[in-house]
């Protein structure tokens, strides 16, 4: 494995981006039975309009296909940040009735979209779903993407838990797929414990059962599904007292060689992303001596095994005994954390001493209410990024935040102990601007 620990490389060549952020949902079966789940509002509209983040991957020349139109104020602060970029928007960002359809669908029923994306050299999608991979056959370039099977099975949490198993690492969990597995796992384990569909992401459709009466419930819910015809397929894990999560990002090569591109710590609110920074060199160093890069190594072997090649994200945690369990999922596709690493690395070019943070902040919006009004709340308080060694905030997405509300990405560009300090002037501008947060707002992970 050749350990480069830096941001990806820019693309040498003009190159096409697009994706589909809820990627998991189109690897998942859909005979699985789910999880009881709690959504908030404008959510969905929220994922399908994170495309548009993607413009932070992009060179000088490189084609972003989104969904929906980018707002100015987004494309403005993208602009300060060196990222001069004009969406090609496809002719129809949603489906004619209410069936959804994953933006590969949208291109391939876009002549003019497959058109400029058949004149990059290169495409990079978010992940390789099966649309994906229709599409690339369909502009004439077959093979250029790994299996979806292959991709599909290696991003289950039930082909990362065997791996742990196999590996012999802390934090493996026990596979169910029936209630009655169910129940005795959670017998094993012991309360408080974790169920997680294998196809959940950033803490979606993971369930903390605490207690005899919630997991009578789940099971009742469950009972229900399988009696309808569906199957169980579930992970059980420990619930661990976390101190700290963290993540290393890969690629992996055709040919099968792994080059770690960078270590991030993560905060999290439960069970769901909310933010991620770059590991200090001391971090980085407890991490090698203790053979954390070696682990890594043997992930990418067995993901280019299974005949995987791409860009790969491991999630790992560190608890509060000190045991570090380095594989919690693997997420084999682009990422946030890998969108944090590019956006660290262009700003740590432009000198100063800046790092780059990457926030995410729920929040609830007044009617008439844009990222607009954000973007002009941060500029009468003098945060927002105009480029250079001078500290500041850029809105990365946020484009389609209406009410009743939604969610803003922002790049943190400041000193590493100053970005607590910008955070609370983003959450100051969003109450000047009439938002208020929903749910965790200032980053701080709970134990997990």
């Amino acid at each position: 494995m050749t350990a480069g620990r830096g941001a990806p490389a820019v693309p040498a060549a003009p190159a096409a981006h697009w994706g589909t952020f809820d990627a998991e949902r189109w690897w998942r079966a859909p005979e699985l039975a789910s999880l009881p789940a709690v959504t908030l509002p404008g959510g969905a509209g929220t994922v399908a309009a994170m495309d548009e983040l993607l413009a932070g991957f992009c060179a000088p020349g490189d084609l972003l296909v989104t969904r929906t139109p980018m707002a100015d104020a987004v494309r403005e602060g993208l602009g300060a940040c060196g990222i001069d970029v004009e969406p090609y928007v496809l002719r129809s960002g949603a489906a004619e009735d209410d069936r959804p359809r994953t933006v590969d669908a949208l291109i391939a029923a876009d002549g003019a979209a497959r058109e400029r994306i058949t004149a990059c050299p290169d495409v990079l999608p978010y992940a390789v779903l099966p649309d994906t991979v229709a599409l690339t056959d369909r502009l004439g370039r077959p093979g250029l993407l790994p299996p979806v099977a292959v991709v599909a099975e290696v991003n289950s949490k039930s082909w990362s838990n065997a791996l742990v198993r196999r590996l012999g690492l802390p934090g493996a969990g026990r596979v169910v797929r029936s209630v009655d597995e169910l129940a005795s796992a959670v017998a094993e384990f012991g309360y408080p414990v974790l169920v997680k569909d294998p196809y959940g992401v950033s803490g979606r459709d993971t369930l903390e059962i605490a207690a005899p009466g919630v997991l009578g419930a789940v099971l009742r819910t469950l009972g229900r599904q399988v009696a309808a015809g569906r199957r169980i397929e579930l992970v059980v894990q420990r619930r661990y007292a976390r101190r700290y999560d963290f993540s290393a990002h890969l690629r992996i090569a055709r040919t099968g060689e792994a080059t770690v591109l960078g270590v991030l710590m993560m905060t999290n609110h439960r069970f769901r992303y909310a933010g991620s920074h770059p590991a200090d060199p001391g971090f980085l160093a407890r991490l090698d001596a203790d053979g954390y890069f070696d682990t890594l190594a043997a992930v990418a072997d067995a993901l280019a095994g299974a005949g995987y090649w791409g860009p790969v994200g491991v999630d790992s945690m560190a608890v509060e005994d000190g045991t570090v369990v380095p594989v919690l999922e693997i997420n084999a596709r682009r990422s946030l954390g890998l969108l944090s690493l590019r956006l660290d690395q262009r700003v740590r070019e432009s000198g100063g001493g800046l790092r780059g943070h990457l926030w995410q902040v729920d929040l609830a919006v007044p009617p008439g209410r844009s990222v607009a009004d954000l973007s002009a709340a941060l500029h009468r308080d003098g945060a927002l990024y105009g480029g250079g060694p001078r500290p500041g905030v850029t809105l990365l997405g946020g484009s389609t935040l209406a009410a009743p509300g939604g969610r803003v990405y922002c790049a943190l560009f400041c000193a590493p102990d100053d970005a607590p300090a910008l955070r609370r002037r983003v959450l100051a501008a969003a109450a000047d601007a009439g938002m208020t947060p929903r749910g965790a707002s200032d980053g701080v992970a709970d134990a997990a």
